[in-house]
């Protein structure tokens, strides 16, 4: 499967490999992309092995066919169709290649209808150790940021803040910060929190797809596109996510954590 995108994306794509996992019992994944981000799938369906989409062999692919690839199926989401075609030349016949994202729908259950597939049960890896409440206040794109996490955490009292590389200079005042987490580690404080709080992230994905109770809150991307999926999500949405109020926030926290 070969497939670069970022933490949220992959999220999305996790109950496509699920599915096919079902489908084949016993098969294993070789996984092509960042492996940062590859690395998730570990939690969930059984990959022999995870490979740079930068590095040799597979970076090769955009441009030509590579010799000794022995798999039984390639699955390719990406836009261009060069490295799908050189998975084929390089003697894979049977190779699948699709649009990574939808004309219309949801992008999980598109990545799930490129291969015929029906949704798996979600998943439900939440344990509870804690009362603390996760919240992360960055995101990928600044207008996607809400900006009173810290009030926020005043009301609620047993916050903690996730942070990461785009979080580094954020001020978590006198609340204890999460931070310099593989994403495994992150996987394993979310399941043990009481519930999470995020922006239109990754993290937010996460959170959601481990079945965590999350709240996510989003501005200007459409949730019935990118929500998060979960057992346990609610998502608040304003087009101008700065004008979400913390007084709006709070009760969905204590009605839904």
């Amino acid at each position: 499967m070969i497939r670069a995108c970022a933490v949220g994306d992959f999220v999305l794509n996790l109950p496509a490999l699920e599915a096919l996992q079902q489908c084949h019992p016993g098969s294993v994944f070789t996984l092509v992309g960042y492996p940062s981000t590859l690395t998730l799938a570990r939690e969930f369906v059984d990959v022999a092995s995870m490979h740079s989409i930068e590095l040799e062999p597979w970076r090769r692919l955009f441009h030509e066919p590579v010799g000794g690839l022995a798999f039984d199926r390639a699955i390719v989401w990406m836009k261009d169709s060069a490295v799908a075609e050189n998975l084929r030349r390089s003697g894979i016949k049977n190779v699948v290649r699709a649009d990574p994202f939808p004309v219309e729908g949801h992008a999980a259950a598109h990545l799930l209808g490129t291969l015929s597939l029906t949704p798996p049960r979600l998943p439900d890896r939440w344990k509870p150790q804690s009362n603390r409440i996760i919240l992360h206040p960055g995101s990928g794109s600044p207008k996607k940021c809400w900006p009173h996490f810290l009030e926020l955490a005043a009301r609620l009292g047993s916050a903690q803040f996730l942070i990461g590389p785009v979080e580094a200079d954020f001020d978590a005042g006198m609340y204890r910060r999460l931070e310099n987490l593989s994403l495994p580690e992150v996987s394993k404080a979310l399941v043990a929190s009481r519930g999470f709080v995020g922006n239109d992230s990754g993290i937010t994905h996460l959170a959601a797809y481990l079945g965590v109770p999350t709240l996510a809150l989003f501005g200007p991307t459409d949730p019935k596109v990118w929500g998060p999926i979960g057992k346990r999500v609610s998502i608040l949405r304003k087009p101008d996510i700065q004008t979400i109020t913390v007084d709006e926030v709070e009760p969905v926290v204590t009605t839904v954590f």
